[in-house]
């Protein structure tokens, strides 16, 4: 009876799971696409702003965030050319500076880019 009690319950935490993570990663595109693409690319293959696919997000997410709010990169320097410091400035689709479940969104979305180089 205890083992079909526990798989029972190992299936409704399953079964709950998946469903917020196909929901984080169409959220995290979604804020991409109107905060990021523009300077990082369509697949985060760079342009204006530095080269996502493969790094960015892989990075820690505390990391991640200092990137997104203040603009600075995983070794501790200031982004070139200089990346917005949205958390000071708002993401400009809303205004407001990025949460950090929207943070975590969007890396989610950008690792869709490619495995951690």
């Amino acid at each position: 009876m205890k083992r079909i009690f526990i798989l029972t319950a190992v299936a409704g935490l399953t079964a709950t799971i998946s469903p917020s993570l196909a929901q984080d990663l169409a959220a995290g595109k979604v804020l991409y696409e109107h905060n990021c693409l523009a300077c990082h690319g369509n697949k985060g293959q760079g342009g204006i702003g530095k080269k996502l696919a493969g790094d960015a997000g892989y990075w820690s997410f505390d990391i991640f965030k200092r990137a997104v709010n203040d603009g600075i990169d995983d070794h501790g320097k200031k982004m070139k050319p200089i990346m917005p410091a949205f958390g000071k400035t708002g993401f400009p689709s809303s205004g407001k500076p990025p949460t950090d479940d929207d943070l975590k969104n969007i890396q989610a979305y950008v690792q869709s880019f490619g495995p951690k180089q």
